[in-house]
């Protein structure tokens, strides 16, 4: 009995040992005298780390206070510019209301569903595609109603931003247009079904 508890000791202590090593090796290497010697990338994380807690950014996420945080203490990252591809512009997608135009690519996809029975899966492009007439059928269902096609093949919004087709069943997709911040998943995005 005397001999386990012994060797539960020792391996207890070895353990013990490890962490402080760790901890040890983690200080020194937060310390001001090694961050003279990092690289630059080291150092901002360093610098992060003596302002205080953060987090990781998202791209179009809006970030919430950290806890115990001020409004002045808060660093807030500009959301990244939208991707731009040329686009075309149409008599329609100049004059029809943004929420119409998004209307107009439901009715679309809804017109496919009908033809085929589930809606068109994939990316931005592929879908742009399937619509353009690379179905079984090799019908274009889309037409002028507003809807436009950027230059790499994305169905793009009334602002020049690509849409973000969300597949919900093979019958129901959502439709998400990144609004006049060009943006996804701020305040002013249109969302429809």
């Amino acid at each position: 009995m005397i001999r386990w508890r012994s060797i539960a000791l020792a391996i207890l202590f070895a353990g013990l040992g490890f962490l402080c090593l760790l901890v040890s090796h983690r200080k020194s290497s937060l310390s001001p005298e090694s961050a003279q010697n990092s690289s630059p990338v080291q150092g901002d994380a360093q610098t992060a780390l003596a302002k205080g807690p953060s987090r990781t950014a998202i791209p179009g996420a809006v970030e919430e206070p950290l806890p115990g945080a001020t409004a002045s203490s808060q660093h807030v990252n500009p959301p990244p510019p939208a991707p731009s591809a040329p686009v075309v512009d149409t008599p329609e997608s100049t004059t029809l209301p943004a929420a119409t135009i998004l209307e107009n690519m439901r009715t679309t996809i809804h017109q496919y569903a009908a033809a085929f029975g589930e809606n068109p899966v994939g990316t931005n492009p592929e879908i742009t595609a399937a619509l353009q007439g690379g179905n079984p059928k090799q019908v274009n269902f889309l037409k002028q109603d507003g809807n436009r096609v950027n230059g790499i093949g994305e169905l793009v919004d009334a602002w020049g931003t690509p849409y973000f087709f969300h597949q919900i069943s093979g019958r129901e997709m959502e439709i998400r247009s990144a609004g006049p911040d060009r943006v996804m998943y701020t305040g002013d995005d249109l969302v429809i079904k």
